[in-house]
């Protein structure tokens, strides 16, 4: 079953469920990094892990490996794409940053000068 398949399936058996959800965790944890809210990713992702805890502590059957090796691959690259938003976030809030210290000692300078 293909990831598309796996995420519209009506019909799932447990484990296929559980693996769904990891998968839609994952998405829903770019969704919100993505939006800038961090505080609801992180605490997505602490649920995600506890999910995915408790599926790979069963043992994964052959004819499911197919199927969970697609899903860990999906989850690896979401994470990649998450980790990249972050980067960029951070970038911007650093030069965001440099440039709020630049406008103060602009002020500082004008105000110097203006009150001489």
């Amino acid at each position: 079953m293909s990831i598309e398949i796996l995420r519209n399936a009506e019909v799932l058996g447990a484990r296929e469920r559980e693996l769904r959800d990891i998968l839609l965790m994952s998405e829903n944890i770019q969704h919100l990094a993505e939006n800038n809210d961090w505080a609801e990713a992180v605490a997505e992702q602490y649920r995600r892990r506890a999910l995915m805890d408790a599926f790979f502590a069963k043992d994964c059957a052959p004819s499911e490996s197919q199927q969970v090796a697609e899903v860990i691959e999906a989850v690896l690259n979401i994470d990649q794409q998450v980790t990249n938003v972050l980067y960029q976030q951070r970038s911007s809030m650093l030069t965001d940053a440099n440039q709020s210290r630049q406008n103060v000692r602009n002020v500082g300078t004008y105000l110097s000068c203006s009150v001489s």
